[in-house]
């Protein structure tokens, strides 16, 4: 009774002390590096915790059963079954110790070295029990694999390695799950005297170390001797590997992202990324003769949207150039290349199709007066070769159409997170890239074109998360990608070479205002790349393009890529269908449109307007007078059809010399019914004060008269404040002088239409 009273007063004191002073757990689990991954679970980089030591957490599922087996066999036989501490060692440990006086046997088991290792202390006797009572605290509290794998992750390796998957990358260059028997025999051996055993620097010392383990491995029956003998012949390593720094932009994006857990397995694939690495950094070389310091680039798999490869700029490493800069994904100015998808959204409108007229000449919003690339004028464009040759003015014209808030909410809907401002206060300038953005999200929504539609964000790590909106139709994404396929471009003159073995793509280039940045952005088969380049301190550098300084660097990715790579095929079903429109006008057929041309639209949403430029009018065959009215009747008359042009165009190419067809004028002795639209007023404008400046002369201030007029018009007649100041053809360049205040300016032409618009004039004096 009494024995069995003093067991139980042990046990009750135990689980007293156990209550009192539980063990410190968090001391178990320190703070571990996190390793990202290629999708390959090949390791990119490794980011050390705060305190510099190289330790990777590991679970004891990934770690070789050749190591366990090692270990258990070396450290700790009876490791299952004691319940944390030894009896017999323990006890022939303790007479030892007794006899000597001081601690000359440990008698260590697994859990105690975990406890040695969460609380160092001097060997001591006291401390050795201490040690024990934590090691039987730590077998009530965990399972036996549980306590192998804090074990195997707190072993100490030399210098700042902890644990044996550090050890094993470091040491090996592999992960722990494939550790033969040599590598496991060192693992083993290391922790008893991490620099005594260093395979660096005492690999003598060492060898014989890891060799005893296998030898004790062999007499206990372990191992076999063959395998003994034959790992025995395995070189030592001969130094440590470096932390590995591969892929760092986009390591840190996914760092940022995931957070600091152990390990993070992204979407990259790092042979892809080698190869853009290499291919920047060639071209980049190139762009520093050409005062160009820097360039990135995105490589996002369609399908999946994962990031395939990024690389932020030529060399991390690099101070000078701005190296550390992800430039994949810093804000900048995305100049003509968010065209596209203004017109796929004015599509989707019905406001047009590939082939309706837009007008490439001068135009004036408020004082908001937008130009060409290269300072020129196409006049009457399709709005397919408009975006294939990167038209200024009919992008912006289109975006007045489709309205500045549906495009930003739009481009929203896209990703495109850096589009934080009021629509009013981007305005039309945003067809040409007024606002910024970042390349990984302007990749991205290049990719929706090439995916029906639909926007999906990217990935850096695996996801089945697939969470989609539809942008555009299919339709509407197909004929645009259509549209960037066209081969002939006039601002490829001196690179379409490079563009001759290139698989069948989709791209479009952009430079932005200032001359600050170039881009390049395609698709072919399952890729879609972005090309960013540019200086990173935002330096302009005059003269800088899409095409010719980013547009090489793109062509020679998409070959590397995607070779052989195609477009999609055209969506199924009859959302896209064939109608004859006027050959003249590009629109619905009137009766006088005596040409016919078949063009694409698309079904139930293209919103065509019968032809009104294709006219039916009477000539006197004598006199070549226009009949009207009841001349018709009492008049021999001859029958003409007449093919006009939109007044806006009629003017610029009057304004330019080039041919305009005119009405015949009317007979003087015919009544006049009037027809056709009234001229229109665009100088001066109601929305735009003018101000005159202090001590010069009204007749040095004069305020242009412009109207677009029909074709009918004849002279126009200017009235201010209801008196004539001004005539002249719709071409003809009229001024007029006002003085400050609020003034009314009209005109009417010589079929007594006429329109009229307010305006005000400040300052002078």
């Amino acid at each position: 009774m009494i024995i069995l009273g003093g067991i139980a007063f042990c046990f009750a004191a135990f689980f007293a002390l156990d209550i009192i002073f539980p063990f410190p757990e968090h001391k178990l689990h320190p703070a571990t590096a996190t390793v990202v991954y290629d999708r390959d679970h090949k390791p990119l980089r490794i980011f050390l915790p705060s305190d510099g030591a190289r330790r990777m957490h590991t679970d004891i599922s990934t770690i070789s059963p050749v190591l366990i087996r090692s270990l258990i066999a070396s450290e700790d036989g009876l490791f299952k079954y004691h319940p944390g501490v030894n009896p017999i060692s323990a006890l022939r440990a303790a007479v030892s110790n007794i006899k000597e006086g001081r601690i000359v046997s440990g008698a260590s088991t697994i859990p105690m070295q975990i406890a040695r290792m969460a609380e160092p202390k001097s060997r001591t006797m006291s401390s050795k029990l201490t040690e024990s009572f934590r090691a039987i605290q730590l077998k009530l509290h965990h399972s036996n694999d549980e306590l192998l794998e804090i074990y195997l992750n707190m072993l100490p390796y030399g210098g700042n390695i902890e644990g044996v998957a550090a050890a094993s990358h470091f040491y090996f260059g592999h992960d722990p799950s494939t550790l033969s028997l040599a590598q496991s025999a060192l693992l083993t051996t290391l922790p008893r005297g991490p620099a005594y055993y260093d395979p660096i620097r005492h690999p003598e010392q060492s060898k014989q170390g890891r060799n005893h383990v296998m030898d004790q491995l062999e007499k206990h029956g372990v191992f076999p001797t063959a395998e003994v003998e034959r790992n025995k012949k395995v070189p030592l390593p001969t130094a440590i590997r470096p932390v590995p720094l591969k892929a760092p932009h986009f390591c840190r994006m996914a760092l940022e992202r995931s957070g600091s857990t152990p390990e993070i397995i992204t979407t990259l694939d790092y042979v892809l990324q080698q190869t853009a690495e290499e291919r920047l950094k060639n071209h980049v070389s190139r762009l520093r003769n050409d005062d160009i310091d820097n360039a990135a680039c995105v490589i996002i798999h369609i399908p999946t949207r994962e990031i395939r490869a990024l690389v932020g700029s030529a060399d991390f490493l690099e101070k000078g150039y701005g190296g550390a800069i992800n430039l994949a994904k810093t804000k900048r100015s995305p100049g003509s290349t968010l065209k596209p998808f203004l017109y796929a959204l004015a599509m989707d409108k019905g406001l047009m199709a590939p082939a309706s007229f837009l007008y490439d000449i001068p135009v004036d919003y408020s004082g908001y007066s937008p130009e060409n690339y290269n300072q020129t004028w196409s006049g009457q464009v399709e709005m397919r070769d408009a975006l294939a040759r990167s038209l200024n003015v009919p992008a912006v014209k289109t975006l007045a159409r489709t309205g500045v808030p549906d495009f930003i909410d739009l481009l929203r809907k896209g990703g495109l997170t850096t589009l934080n401002k009021n629509p009013m206060e981007y305005g039309l300038p945003l067809a040409l890239g007024g606002c910024e953005v970042k390349l990984t999200e302007l990749t991205n929504l290049y990719a929706s074109l090439a995916d029906s539609g639909k926007y999906r964000p990217f990935k850096i790590t695996p996801s089945t998360n697939d969470i989609s909106s539809q942008l555009f139709s299919p339709e509407a994404s197909w004929i645009t990608l259509q549209m960037l396929s066209k081969v002939s471009r006039p601002e490829m003159n001196d690179t379409w070479m490079l563009t001759n073995d290139m698989p069948e793509a989709g791209w479009k280039t952009g430079t932005s205002f200032g001359h600050r940045d170039a881009w390049a952005l395609g698709i072919s088969g399952d890729y879609a790349i972005g090309v960013w380049v540019g200086n990173p301190d935002g330096r302009p550098r005059k003269g800088i393009s899409g095409a010719s300084h980013a547009g090489p660097l793109l062509f020679d990715l998409l070959r590397a890529a995607s070779p052989g790579g195609k477009l999609p095929h055209q969506p199924d079903g009859a959302g896209i269908t064939e109608i004859k429109v006027c050959a003249h006008s590009h629109q619905l057929p009137g009766p006088f449109c005596t040409e016919r041309i078949t063009m694409q639209t698309l079904s139930g949403k293209t919103q065509l307007t019968p032809c009104k430029y294709c006219r039916q009018i009477f000539i006197d065959p004598k006199s070549g007078f226009r009949l009207s009215g009841e001349c018709l009747d009492r008049k021999k008359l001859e029958r003409k059809i007449i093919r006009t042009l939109p007044a806006q165009l009629a003017r610029w190419r009057a304004e330019n010399n080039m041919e305009v067809p005119i009405l015949p004028p009317l007979a003087p002795d015919c009544d006049l019914i009037p027809a056709g639209n009234a001229p229109r007023i665009i100088s001066p404008a109601s929305t735009t004060p003018y101000l005159l400046r202090k001590g010069t002369p009204l007749k040095y201030q004069q305020i242009g008269l412009k109207a677009n007029a029909e074709a009918d018009s004849g002279t126009l007649h200017w009235f201010l404040d209801g008196r004539l100041v001004n005539k002249g053809k719709f071409n003809q360049k009229l001024f007029t002088e006002a003085k400050a205040g609020k003034h009314k300016i009209s005109v009417t032409d010589s079929l007594g239409r006429t329109d009229s618009v307010l305006f005000e004039v400040r300052g002078g004096k």
